[in-house]
């Protein structure tokens, strides 16, 4: 069956699909590379400009109009002491390229960066990451096609049918295990971030990079400069913080904050990695039946 591409500005007129495709944040890269706040995770808006090649006032026009789906994404705005924190562990709001006296900071996610993408008109950067939004988007669908005739018909059903069959042996062999996987995400302990990211075999820094590009998890300081990562409130169920005294030279009674994972929250993470991680499906075609197949199927009454 032949494919006809599908028009990449259906992304900057559909919601839907801007939500379809928004968790595909490698796309950046693989079009042009994306430069970073020393973080590796947020971009100010200079950068998402110079990204897109476009000038400053675009992209300042572009989050006017659309500023509640780029908060959605994780777009926000510092200002005062929520600024002074997250520049400290830079050395200064002048080490993120603003002026000393700047009292605001606009930050974009990698996944805000997208969304601006999906919307942004005036750009071949833009342009290029919406095609290749929908070229995956397509190529994941591309097969599952309707039969053009009888025969082709039969075949999807037997196919369907094994499926269920298979699907049906494999739900009575798992239960058990499904009861017990149950059992430990209610009553299971909480586990430090290090040690959830060795069960999921990924590097720590990677995982704290993808939690906050998820919008779960956002990093604060503490009185003492040192950075401490913290739940959104939507996310509390996936994560704990546990309160200790550390010791300092220079500062007495500091204390910190150390996130911890619950049980439900790893399973959570376990999930969105594997849903990230899935490649585009390949188009196959269906496999023939025999003849002796087809009998067995009208036999069988589908």
């Amino acid at each position: 069956m032949e494919r006809h591409p599908t028009n990449e500005m259906v992304l900057v007129e559909s919601r839907s699909m801007r939500d379809q495709t928004i968790d595909r944040t490698h796309v950046l890269d693989k079009v042009k590379a994306l430069v970073t706040l020393p973080d590796s995770f947020h971009v100010t808006t200079e950068m998402v400009a110079t990204y897109f090649d476009v000038p400053l006032s675009t992209i300042e026009s572009l989050v006017h109009n659309n500023r509640a789906e780029l908060e959605e994404r994780g777009y926000r705005t510092l200002k005062g002491s929520e600024l002074t924190a997250f520049a400290t562990p830079f050395g200064g709001v002048a080490n993120l390229g603003l002026s000393p006296m700047a009292r605001s900071l606009a930050l974009f996610t990698r996944k805000a960066v997208l969304n601006v993408g999906q919307l942004l008109t005036k750009s071949e950067v833009s342009k290029q990451i919406r095609t290749y939004l929908l070229d995956v988007e397509e190529r994941q669908t591309s097969a599952f096609q309707l039969p053009t005739s009888f025969a082709e018909a039969l075949e999807l059903a037997a196919a369907q049918a094994r499926s269920l069959e298979q699907a049906t042996a494999a739900l009575e062999i798992a239960a058990p295990k499904a009861e017990a996987h149950d059992r430990l995400i209610a009553n299971g302990n909480d586990h430090i971030l290090n040690l959830v990211a060795t069960e999921l075999r990924v590097k720590v820094t990677q995982l704290r990079q993808q939690l906050q590009e998820w919008a779960w998890i956002y990093v604060r300081s503490a009185d003492c400069g040192a950075l401490q990562y913290v739940p959104y409130a939507s996310k509390r169920e996936y994560f704990s913080l546990k309160e200790k005294e550390i010791p300092h030279n220079s500062r007495e009674n500091c204390w910190h904050v150390t996130l911890h994972v619950t049980p439900k929250g790893r399973e959570a993470i376990r999930r969105k990695l594997a849903q990230e991680s899935l490649e585009p499906a390949v188009t196959a075609q269906a496999q023939k039946l025999t003849d002796d197949e087809v009998i067995n199927l009208f036999r069988r009454g589908a």
